[in-house]
């Protein structure tokens, strides 16, 4: 055993004493759990690093399935793996070491055991209304900015029946999906999940978040029922099983939330609190969070995005913003519904452990930025998210009259593949307005020279990659539905709504290119003095491998 002392480090490390903490845990992250228990055995230093918390965490979500808690992480994933019987000792008396010290494992502690109880904070630029009218919301909120809205669910049996209590009571023996940054899906008896959450100290905690709770516990879709300023969702028109995942079950501890990201295909949302609270921030469209990264595949128009913790972000991030670089806050309460409009950035801290519901949906306001974001290529998809710095071959150059703090390239870790964008800096936005900052460049093309960028549907377009076509490109796997799903769902919008049958073809224009297939088709039927298509048969959408 190593000397005690400020060296055991350097010590216990030897050679790999150069590499940070970070890194080390890094690699012992990489290996097997039987690599990882002989490890153990090398020095004091790597028991050290071989036993904590998050890295056995990170070994159990790579494999996935029932989720069955035993009191620790490493318990629970020997258990899982059947490396160990279930009586056997595994936490032995723990041993302690002096002389080390690590800033990189203090940190992730103090994050693992902070508590929020005094965390809430709210700084009015979120408005808060009551009892408001359709009209309203259209004119003044939908597509423009987040709105917190109170008394929507007054009414509901959730707001009574959702407790953690009565819905162990009720629901403790159904099965729910767990939510985490794992490729694995992890499934939970809610009576489980309540005893993990009153067990756990991790950082970024396993929470609910259920897509299929009205197929596992239907009763659940009888206590609440869609506000009317969100009653509008053209996807409606879909069968079931071919609509994209649209509403969640959601229950999570203090401490965990979801990350910053922009909503799948660029719809909009509602989330109701039933007990709890959320602590939300959010920026308009174009602008990237600080610490957070957008990969954009120039393959396929994968969109991926790389960001810490939600927790993370707000301790070791949030701190080190200007005023005018942080973003739209507000704490949302029990009975409380928030409004994120299309192309929102949003990052949701939990308080306390919180109930929830939430759905996504399209409306006539964001419908052609749902088809937009569907389109072939890559180039709108990272304008969408990150603004013009997803213009290929742009850069921010320096201004006078730019607000101190950009959002910039990160050329060092830029592939031919992929481009890479990275937030360190914010845009100022009014949360009346879809108009974000101005950004000036140097080298840019004389049409997008001193343009300011816009979410405006107009703006966004012209970013399509007019050489893509539909029905030959490869569909991005972020897209919330499939080609012919699409297809199939404009179809139907074009026959079951023909009041909206100029929008529809707006639409269709962006996702599909349908103006040019319908020239085609006008050019076969004059060629053979074919009869003209009734209105249903206008929108040439095909299932087939073109639209013909």
């Amino acid at each position: 055993m190593e000397s005690a002392g400020n060296g055991r480090r350097d010590a216990a490390l030897g050679g790999l004493a150069v590499l940070p903490d970070e890194l080390l845990c890094a690699v012992v992250d990489l290996l097997q759990p039987t690599d990882i228990g002989r490890l153990a055995c090398v020095s004091s230093v790597m028991y050290i690093l071989c036993n904590e918390e998050p890295l056995w965490m990170s070994k159990y979500l790579s494999v996935g399935g029932h989720f069955e808690y035993k009191g620790s992480w490493k318990k629970t994933t020997l258990a899982r793996l059947n490396l160990c019987s279930e009586n056997s000792e595994l936490e032995q008396k723990a041993r302690h070491f002096d002389g080390f010290n690590s800033l990189y494992l203090y940190r992730r502690w103090y994050r693992c055991f902070t508590t929020l109880s005094s965390y809430s904070f709210d700084n009015g630029h979120v408005e808060r209304k009551d009892d408001l009218s359709l009209d309203h919301f259209r004119s003044q909120y939908d597509g423009k900015g987040p709105v917190l809205l109170g008394k929507l669910a007054d009414s509901w049996p959730a707001r009574t029946k959702w407790s953690m209590q009565q819905l162990v009571h009720d629901y403790g023996e159904v099965t729910f999906r767990i939510s985490q940054r794992s490729p694995k899906k992890i499934i939970m008896k809610l009576k489980d999940y309540v005893s993990y959450m009153e067990l756990q100290h991790d950082e970024d905690p396993l929470y609910i978040f259920d897509d299929k709770f009205g197929e596992s516990a239907p009763a659940l879709l009888e206590d609440y029922r869609v506000p009317h300023l969100f009653q509008e969702d053209l996807f409606d028109v879909l069968d079931y099983e071919q609509r994209p995942a649209f509403r969640w079950f959601i229950i999570g501890p203090e401490r965990s939330g979801a990350s910053w990201h922009v909503d799948p295909g660029l719809t909009s949302a509602w989330n109701t609190l039933l007990c709890g609270r959320k602590r939300w921030a959010l920026y308009p469209p174009g602008r990237v969070p600080g610490g957070v990264t957008v990969h954009v595949s120039a393959e396929d128009g994968d969109v991926d995005i790389e960001t810490p913790t939600s927790l993370q972000w707000w301790l070791d991030i949030y701190p080190h913003l200007a005023e005018h670089e942080k973003p739209l806050e507000c704490t949302q309460l029990p009975g409380e519904t928030i409004f994120v409009p299309s192309g929102w950035w949003h990052c949701v801290l939990n308080l306390e452990t919180t109930v929830a519901v939430t759905q996504n949906f399209v409306n006539q306001s964001n419908f052609e930025h749902v088809c937009l974001d569907m389109a072939p290529g890559h180039c709108h998809k990272g304008v969408c998210r990150a603004g013009l710095l997803a213009v290929p071959g742009k850069s921010v150059g320096d201004m006078e009259n730019h607000p101190p703090g950009t959002i910039t390239w990160n050329h060092n870790d830029m592939t031919s593949t992929e481009e890479r964008l990275k937030g360190l800096g914010s845009v100022t936005a009014s949360n009346s307005e879809s108009q974000c900052s101005s950004f000036e460049f140097s080298d840019v093309d004389k049409s997008l020279e001193n343009q300011v960028f816009s979410y405006d549907i107009g703006f966004l377009s012209q970013f399509l990659e007019k050489e893509k076509d539909h029905y030959t490109s490869v569909w991005s796997p972020t897209n919330p539905i499939g080609q012919r799903e699409a297809r199939e769902w404009l179809r139907r919008l074009w026959v079951l709504k023909p009041e909206l049958r100029g929008l529809i073809w707006k639409g269709a224009c962006l996702a599909i290119n349908v103006d040019k297939w319908y020239a085609c088709l006008e050019e076969i039927r004059a060629c053979h003095s074919l009869p003209a298509p009734s209105e249903d048969e206008k929108l040439p959408v095909g299932t087939g491998l073109h639209c013909l």
